[in-house]
């Protein structure tokens, strides 16, 4: 006979307070975290991919040297958005879910402008674009971030965006010019930023440091790889892309989903788990990022990029291997009957919740499974309750991310069947 929900709830209570009395002293991030793509790092290469990696390295830096400095104008707000909020993007003022008359309209086609007027010369968006106001070319201080990023769908909703107003004003539009050249310097932007192995990084061009890393941290990659898609297929959006184009943008995808494949983390005895948040451009193994996002098999981004991979129409062999552990892991990481407690100063941030949703932690250690915490000072911790109140409270350390790929997958597995 099953156990109670109380006594299940007991079991759990006891197992909480046990793990973090038994968890592991905390400790430093090993040495060589993560490596920037260098000169010298694909001098070592095997012969065959080297040609590739130095004609990247040299399109990069090449791009790099065309960025100047930049300041913004005065605020210049536009109009008050009559009618009920429509959620919006990252982005101030960049919408993707709206009616189709409000694209049409003339607040949508202000915002377009100044997307375009926002446009780095590399091609690209830099991080949390205020389209509420103009952009003035002017003398600044410049900084990595300002060449371009796909960090929290950064020109990957412009570009969309872009597309959804073209598509409500007509070919016609007076503006359309403008914003269909933005738009293909932006996919051509992303077309450059891939990597020769199929990844893509933070920033483009590349700048060094984590930023260098194939970045599947808050699904950059995924959403890249899903526009493409999109473009590939002929979204009514994308009808004006040019067949070439839209096939380019399919290899692309594909070339996507074999580096995806190719990183993919392999536990003991060779097994395949799930992916990290980012992986070393030149290894494809998982690499850190931020001080407190050590090396880690990582839930949440791993549950999206699951989602993405259960999407393709015809899946290979190797394709569907790999969602199935994929999937599996996430049934044997899966936390049952607790709830996130962000207040928690001594154990692992978890209090019972009997019946409540299924919960993951964010990370988990390589090869032993144990969920881990970060700090800024780059010490890992096996109890949530040692991290200061800044860290507990600053980063979704537990979520039930992985709920809807569990959905997804029923739904797949059915179809296959």
């Amino acid at each position: 006979m099953s156990p109670s929900p109380a006594f299940r709830l007991v079991l759990a209570g006891v197992s909480l307070v046990a793990s973090a009395i038994a968890a592991d002293a905390p400790r430093p991030w090993p040495a060589d975290q993560f490596l920037p793509v260098t000169e010298e790092r694909i001098a070592v290469l095997p012969a065959t991919e080297r040609p590739a990696w130095r004609a990247y390295w040299v399109a990069s830096a090449e791009r790099s040297a065309r960025l100047p400095g930049c300041t913004l104008a005065e605020n210049t707000p536009l109009k008050r958005i009559e009618g009920p909020p429509i959620p919006s993007t990252y982005s101030r003022g960049v919408r993707l879910q709206a009616p189709a008359a409000w694209f049409a309209g003339e607040e949508a086609q202000q915002i377009a402008d100044r997307v375009v007027n926002w446009q780095t010369v590399a091609g690209g968006w830099v991080k949390t674009g205020d389209y509420s106001r103009l952009r003035e070319m002017k003398d600044e201080h410049f900084n990595a971030w300002s060449y371009g990023t796909f960090d929290n769908d950064s020109t990957i909703n412009e570009l969309r965006f872009l597309a959804l107003v073209m598509a409500a004003a007509g070919k016609d539009g007076p503006h359309v010019a403008a914003w269909r050249g933005a738009f293909m310097r932006g996919l051509d932007y992303v077309l450059a930023s891939q990597f020769p192995n199929g990844g893509f990084p933070q920033i483009y061009p590349l700048v060094g440091g984590y930023h260098d890393a194939i970045t599947l941290n808050d699904d950059a990659m995924e959403h890249i790889l899903e526009l493409l898609r999109d473009i590939s297929v002929g979204k009514p959006e994308f009808a004006f892309v040019p067949t070439t184009l839209a096939t380019e943008a399919g290899r692309r995808v594909e070339r996507g989903i074999q580096c995806v494949l190719a990183m993919q983390i392999r536990g003991p005895g060779g097994q395949l788990t799930v992916w990290g948040q980012q992986h070393d451009a030149l290894t494809l193994k998982p690499c850190a990022a931020r001080n407190f996002e050590p090396v880690a098999e990582c839930s949440n981004e791993s549950a999206h990029l699951l989602q993405f991979l259960m999407s393709a129409p015809n899946p290979s062999p190797a394709l569907v291997a790999s969602i199935e552990a994929g999937m599996k892991w996430m049934q044997r990481r899966a936390i049952h009957d607790m709830a996130p407690n962000r207040d928690d100063t001594v154990g692992m941030g978890l209090v019972p919740k009997p019946g409540g949703q299924l919960l993951w932690a964010r990370l988990y250690e390589l090869d032993t499974g144990k969920p881990i915490f970060g700090e800024r000072d780059r010490m890992i911790h096996y109890v949530f309750g040692e991290l200061t109140n800044e860290r507990r409270k600053g980063y979704a350390w537990y979520g039930t991310w992985p709920a809807g790929a569990l959905e997804t997958y029923r739904k797949w597995s059915e179809q296959r069947k």
